[in-house]
């Protein structure tokens, strides 16, 4: 006899509702970046790698920026919603999603939905530059880059490690 059960996919569980535990995470800001908290988790110069969570405010965008390294992200909590230069809603990445972007593409800013979305930034490769902060008319206002990062990555509480019981 065949149990016809097992050719069918499991039924999803139902979302479970509540929000990332950040009672381990020390969020830093900028000044002049209003709506985004980070915490660096590590960077690398050798590797030209900069690993990051950022915190984005519910309904609020980001200054209007370009990517100038290749880049992963993985959504914790929360979506994370893109606009482009003119401010048109273009994508929004929900929980636990996963994208690789190369560098370059179009301007764009980005935000929570109606939570604050946290998310892991993983950019690799880069020239030096990381972020281009742009104004609106595309001009660029200013640059993040390797050793930008290196430098607060260095100035923060570092990251919360594992335990090793006895």
């Amino acid at each position: 006899m065949t149990d016809t059960n097992l050719s069918r996919p499991p039924t999803p569980s139902a979302p479970a509702a509540g929000l990332l535990d950040q009672s381990n995470v020390t969020w830093n800001t900028l000044e002049g970046f209003d709506h985004v908290w980070y915490h660096i988790l590590k960077v690398d110069p050798d590797a030209t790698t900069v690993d990051l969570l950022l915190k984005f405010a519910a309904n609020q965008r980001i200054l209007l920026h370009r990517h100038h390294a290749d880049y992963s992200t993985l959504i914790l909590q929360g979506e994370l919603r893109l606009y482009d230069a003119s401010g048109t809603l273009t994508e929004i990445r929900p929980t636990l999603s996963f994208v690789e972007k190369p560098a370059g593409g179009p301007p764009h800013s980005e935000g929570g939905g109606d939570i604050d979305c946290i998310a892991w930034f993983s950019n690799r490769g880069t020239d030096g530059m990381i972020y281009e902060i742009l104004g609106p008319d595309l001009e660029t206002v200013a640059t993040l880059g390797l050793p930008d990062f290196h430098a607060l990555w260095l100035a923060q509480v570092p990251p919360v490690q594992p335990s090793h019981p006895d």
